[in-house]
């Protein structure tokens, strides 16, 4: 009985031991923040992850600390026991920062983000994880001075302008209602100095204005205007008639194979699969180069004719039946059968592979975020990476990919936005219009406030 006894006690204490153990643990919980905040006149957001795989997580404290002050800013409970430990092993929290309820902080403001577990280790109050990350209040805009005059873009073309800027920005550029393109140092210019090459792209609203926009690290933002005309144009308007010849040799290819339902399968790869090239072209075009690749007017296709226009409102019909639409953003450009495609300007090859819809195509980035597409092409001459010439050849013309017979189609993009080429082919407006900028020279100051 004595040994049964000593064997129980012996049992229990063990259990008690190893229940000791693991309500005892000493892991403290991993905690996740920013470095440091930076705060602007719009306030920000403190992201904190946390993660226990022990005891549980307990709690989230986190407080501001401005010299001997402490102030509480969050303060989060989470359920579970001493006994039984918590059931919530990884929380997630987000705390708003208003620059109004933060006040006026003294150097070397900070904020205290502490997290505990059910552990009980501490006298029973847990393990604990705590950082502090330094904080800084910024309300000033950056300040902003627009260069550019009186000027004039059309609808469905591009335009430039020239500003300076006096600190470090997170972002800059010109703002097309709810389009963004960046803008990049002035070519031989001053520090602070840049030009950005912006499109006004159909569909933008007749009230929406251009604007100049410069965001620092805090989201404080300046905008200015200038005085830009922008001469508005309709859109052209065309008709084209599926063949079945068309469905039998050309969208097998693109659909996946001989579909029961054509038109069906037609309006998908216009829709679908344009969607998703085009989605790839943008991502492809994303990183341009931040200097000028091209001097001067782009050059058109040698001996080639228009075949369709920029901006045409296309309409598919079947038997006289209407089954698809899509706006068609470049010129259509024919020459011979397997005629030399050459480049528009001097660049960088981004891409050349097939594009779906496009066929065999090459991207060349510019420089400043202008690009130029060719598509429907036979073969290559280049590949990606390839540093090109104005006139050097890309490859031959085709009728790869949406294509119903051989032809180039060509199109230039502004950032994200194709733009109407004849512009750019047009040395003296690209003359007046972009490289004029690149000479300019800021004036008064035009605007420094936040928008």
């Amino acid at each position: 009985m004595r040994v049964f006894v000593a064997i129980v006690a012996l049992l229990l204490l063990g259990g008690a031991g190893a229940a000791l153990w693991i309500r005892a643990e000493g892991t403290p919980p991993s905690l996740e923040t920013p470095d440091a905040l930076l705060i602007g006149r719009a306030g920000g957001a403190l992201a904190i992850s946390m993660a226990d795989a022990g005891s549980g997580l307990r709690s989230l404290r986190v407080e501001l600390v401005d010299g001997d002050v402490v102030r509480a800013l969050l303060q989060e409970e989470y359920p579970g026991s001493l006994i039984s430990g918590g059931p919530e092993h990884q929380h997630d929290a987000s705390l708003a920062l208003d620059p109004k309820s933060l006040g006026t902080l003294k150097d070397g403001a900070r904020v205290r983000v502490t997290a505990r577990d059910w552990s009980w280790r501490g006298w029973l109050s847990g393990n604990a994880a705590e950082r502090e990350l330094p904080l800084r209040v910024d309300l000033e805009p950056p300040r902003l001075q627009v260069a550019t005059g009186l000027s004039y873009a059309q609808r469905g073309g591009a335009g430039a302008v020239a500003y300076r800027v006096f600190e470090q920005t997170a972002a800059d550029g010109v703002r097309v209602g709810e389009k963004f393109y960046r803008g990049y140092p002035r070519p031989g210019g001053a520090e602070g100095e840049r030009i950005a090459i912006f499109a006004v792209p159909y569909g933008l609203p007749t009230d929406a204005r251009p604007q100049v926009v410069a965001r620092d690290a805090a989201g404080n933002e300046s905008v200015a205007g200038w005085p830009l005309v922008i001469q508005e144009r309709s859109q052209p308007v065309a008709s084209v008639t599926l063949t079945r010849s068309f469905f039998d040799n050309v969208l097998p290819h693109l659909a996946g194979g001989v579909s029961a339902d054509p038109a069906a399968s037609f309006n998908d790869v216009n829709t679908r699969v344009r969607a998703e090239n085009e989605a790839r072209i943008r991502e492809l075009l994303k990183d341009s180069s931040s200097q000028p690749l091209f001097d001067g007017a782009l050059q058109q296709l040698a001996n080639s004719k228009v075949t369709s226009r920029f901006a045409e409102q296309r309409t598919y019909f079947v038997d006289g039946t209407a089954v698809s639409k899509a706006v068609h953003y470049g010129y259509d450009l024919a020459s011979t059968a397997g005629a030399p495609i050459t480049a528009a300007a001097s660049g960088r090859v981004v891409y050349a592979g097939d594009m779906g819809i496009y066929g065999n195509c090459v991207l060349i980035d510019h420089g400043m975020g202008v690009a130029t597409l060719y598509g429907h092409l036979s073969s290559f001459d280049v590949s990606a990476g390839a540093q090109v010439k104005q006139g050097q050849v890309l490859g031959r013309s085709g009728s790869t990919g949406l294509a119903g017979g051989d032809h180039l189609h060509f199109a230039v993009l502004v950032g994200d936005t194709y733009v109407d080429p004849v512009e750019w082919w047009d040395a003296k407006w690209v003359e007046t219009h972009i490289r004029e900028r690149w000479t300019a020279q800021p004036q008064a100051e035009t605007a420094v406030g936040g928008g």
